[in-house]
């Protein structure tokens, strides 16, 4: 049911034609039938000829409008029909038209229709009462919807949803977005969005739709406890979107939250109902989808095709505390379908999979910008892997236009992506699953996350400290020569890395270090001459004895590797340099 209020004019000229024994309202549904000029359609009247036009009225953009005489309607020639102006004003598709008019042979029941007259001050009163009782309706027919609904009449027409106004006190908290680096381009974070502490134990929706511009890197919005009865939030702990939004890398709430000193406003009520509307699948296995990722968990859901009415749920994370998986149960219970069970297994853990790739920076870049961008890019991956859904391929183009993305950039290559099944588990092992000629990394079989993250880039080298601690009562390395063999062993690794050549001759192992470390330390020996003697290589040491040796690598994805027992090992990627920035030689305590 539609509703249109007719204005004081509309219905004054109404019942003044209705008096005059013309032809009153007479309603035509606009567009008229087909056929005719399509650019002046043609509207036939009911009772032609006629003799005077009185007025047309209908609704132009849900309004009530008034249609102009010769710029947006005339009378035909004929008097049988009204013409539409080509490129006059027209009303909205599917509603009524409704045409005043005299006939040429319709005779007047009165004639003195001049102002303050008897009979025109009389129709006038009518018309004005009739006019309010209109706008009365049109109060009426507005409480019944979302967008124009208003205090008491908002709250029957949301509860039609089970949603009810939030009285005053609820806890309100001021949040955060931070746009990830590389990400462009206008961001829009919805009303509605959830956003959880570490713990699960309160989460908090924001109460209006923000859109970061291209040129913004934050953005605040009010954010809301879902839950009645929760104790403001502190500062810093509202920090987890259980939902990636794309090109956002993380959020927070920088300031303690505190309650709110009034109900919520029609505005927030409309905006909370319309996102409940546009995001509510209840009873589906989207709404149990929706569950796990507002717990923070993802897991795999199945329909058993020989258990009919049964829905399985298995989540994929690497520990699963009995209270953290009592909350994911009530969650999934309040989103269950109707006369359907879920059965919720055990936690599986995810494989993860070790990606290594290498990137070319600008050249003449600045060593600070060259880091920046090497975090951005670590940013922008590792929320990547985080919103790829469980059991489905990573595409190669979209890892490289996420690189691309990030300025100072300018190359990427995907080296190598390795996947780490649980040993002794089924397929348990190490395997190589990158396809590059499919262009995808293949991770649909199994439930994965994201392990190392290696980047490599031949404009920012890794960084090495060396530390070699001696006994008081013996022999004091010489720096100088410490300085130079770890030098030249860099060489050797650096040249070797570039060259593409194997893992193998690309490791710096504890022992190698101590081989080419001088004495006393070491043995003194190159490395190039170790990769040069034939089968079986030399033994290499697996202590430095009385001596302590510890060498630090500061890769620059942000991560450090430090070498300082027999089993400890470090593989440059491919193109990847090793450049020595202290050594230290102290005497033990």
């Amino acid at each position: 049911m539609s509703f249109r209020r007719r204005d004081y004019p509309e219905l004054l000229e109404t019942m003044l034609t209705s008096l005059a024994g013309g032809v009153a309202a007479e309603a035509h549904p606009f567009p008229p039938p087909p056929g005719g000029d399509p650019a002046a359609p043609r509207m036939e009247l009911t009772r032609p000829p006629v003799r005077t036009l009185v007025s047309v009225h209908g609704a132009r953009n849900g309004a009530s409008f008034r249609f102009r005489q010769g710029a947006d309607v005339q009378l035909s020639p004929d008097g049988a029909a009204l013409l539409w102006a080509s490129g006059g004003a027209r009303p909205d598709e599917g509603t009524l038209v409704e045409v005043n008019y005299l006939r040429r042979d319709s005779s007047a029941r009165l004639t003195d229709f001049e102002v303050g007259g008897v009979a025109r001050s009389l129709v006038e009163a009518v018309a004005l009462e009739a006019a309010r009782v209109h706008a009365e309706l049109q109060a009426v027919y507005e409480a019944a919807f979302l967008d124009t609904a208003t205090g008491r009449s908002l709250d029957n027409v949301v509860a039609l949803l089970g949603v009810e106004r939030v009285p005053a006190g609820r806890a309100r908290a001021a949040l955060t977005f931070t746009r990830a680096g590389g990400a462009a381009g206008a961001i829009t974070i919805p009303a509605g969005t959830r956003v959880i502490d570490p713990e699960v134990t309160v989460e908090y929706e924001t109460v209006e739709t923000v859109t970061l511009s291209p040129a913004q890197t934050r953005i605040g919005v009010e954010a809301r406890d879902v839950e009645p009865g929760n104790a403001p939030v502190a500062a810093e702990v509202l920090t987890v979107l259980p939902v990636p939004i794309a090109g956002i890398a993380g959020v927070t709430n920088p300031a303690p939250a505190g309650r709110a000193a009034v109900a919520e406003p029609d505005a927030e009520l409309r905006t909370r109902t319309r996102s409940i509307l546009q995001g509510s699948e209840r009873a589906t296995l989207g709404a149990l989808r929706g569950a796990l990722a507002r717990q923070g968990v993802q897991g795999e859901i199945s329909e058993p095709p020989d258990r009919p009415g049964i829905v399985v749920i298995t989540p994929v994370a690497a520990d699963l505390t009995p209270e953290r998986r009592e909350q994911l149960l009530a969650a999934i219970e309040d989103a269950r379908p109707a006369g359907v069970r879920v059965e919720v297994g055990l936690a599986a853990a995810p494989a993860a999979v070790d990606v290594a790739l290498r990137i070319a920076t600008r050249a003449g870049l600045p060593e600070r910008d060259r880091r920046a961008a090497h975090e951005a890019l670590r940013t922008a991956l590792t929320a990547f892997f985080a919103q790829l859904p469980i059991r489905e391929d990573a595409r190669v183009n979209r890892l490289a236009g996420l690189a691309l993305a990030v300025p100072g950039v300018e190359d990427v290559t995907i080296l190598s992506a390795t996947l780490h099944r649980p040993e002794g588990g089924p397929g348990g092992g190490v395997e190589d699953r990158l396809d590059a000629a499919a262009g995808i990394i293949r991770l649909a079989d199994v439930p994965t996350r994201l392990g190392d993250l290696s980047i490599a880039d031949p404009g920012l080298p890794t960084r090495a400290d060396l530390a070699i601690r001696f006994p008081l009562d013996g022999a004091v390395p010489d720096r100088n020569a410490v300085v130079a063999a770890m030098e030249t062993a860099f060489a050797t690794l650096s040249a070797t890395a570039a060259a593409g050549s194997t893992p193998d001759a690309r490791t710096l192992s504890y022992g190698k270090l101590l081989r080419v470390l001088p004495a006393p330390v070491g043995g003194g020996a190159t490395l190039a001459a170790y990769d040069a003697a034939p089968e079986p290589k030399p033994v290499l040491p697996t202590d430095a004895g009385p001596y302590e040796v510890v060498l630090f690598l500061a890769q620059a994805n942000g991560l450090t590797r430090v070498l300082q027992a027999a089993a400890d090992s470090y593989t440059l990627a491919a193109e990847e340099r090793l450049a020595l920035d202290a050594v230290t030689v102290e005497p033990l305590d």
